[in-house]
């Protein structure tokens, strides 16, 4: 595996790799979104290098999950 993703709520501005929720993939991403209530953030964590934010979890975005991962 290349990288790692991690959720987190956007509002904490600054990646928590102990306070993140860990997923396995993309679907599993969105779900973990939706189980905070809150907006989120996706980030990326490749194995070498610094956490990118990679997409923003909010209820817009998951409509749009559920049509492509079907979470």
């Amino acid at each position: 595996m290349t990288h790692a993703i991690a959720v987190q709520p956007t509002a904490w501005t600054s990646f928590d790799e102990h306070g993140c929720m860990w997923a396995t993939d993309m679907r599993h991403a969105y779900a973990i979104a939706k189980q905070w209530g809150e907006p989120c953030m996706i980030w990326m964590c490749p194995v070498h290098g610094a956490p990118m934010k990679w997409c923003r979890a909010t209820e817009i975005t998951d409509a749009i999950a559920d049509l492509v991962f079907g979470v």
